[in-house]
């Protein structure tokens, strides 16, 4: 199944609208020249055992999407605060669809580029696998 549909947002003007949805660190969306609107409903996935896997789903298609973008050399930056509601309604998306993320769509600033993927990498931290794998049973 495929539940997720992608609104894609282009044009400096529509850009601008729906970045008024958008906290105040989330506004450099306004240089990207594309933005996509990740939605998802649960009607149009399965649910099993009472757990949705709707969002799960959505995820997968974003990640799918994200590697094939930095294949291509694009950059792209997972937006997830912002008014759901507002985004909703600027974009005409129906009230039983979720709205998932926000991620532009853009190509690099040659020269920030790699400055911005050091800085990053600099303050990613992963924990342990020892303290997110259980070998047999959960052991703490």
């Amino acid at each position: 199944m495929q539940p997720w549909h992608f609104v894609l947002v282009q044009g400096d003007e529509a850009i601008d609208e729906l970045a008024t949805a958008f906290n105040e660190t989330n506004q450099e969306v306004r240089e990207a020249p594309l933005l996509i609107v990740i939605c998802a409903r649960v009607e149009d996935d399965v649910t099993v055992d009472e757990k949705p896997y709707y969002l799960f789903d959505a995820g997968l298609a974003v990640e799918n999407l994200l590697l094939a973008a930095t294949d291509l050399g694009l950059v792209t930056h997972l937006i997830l605060s912002f008014d759901e509601g507002e985004v909703r309604r600027i974009l005409e998306i129906p009230d039983e669809y979720r709205v998932v993320l926000v991620t532009p769509l853009a190509y690099p600033v040659e020269s920030s580029y790699d400055e911005a993927a050091k800085e990053r990498l600099r303050e990613r931290t992963r924990k342990n696998l020892g303290e997110i794998t259980h070998y047999g049973k959960w052991d703490l």
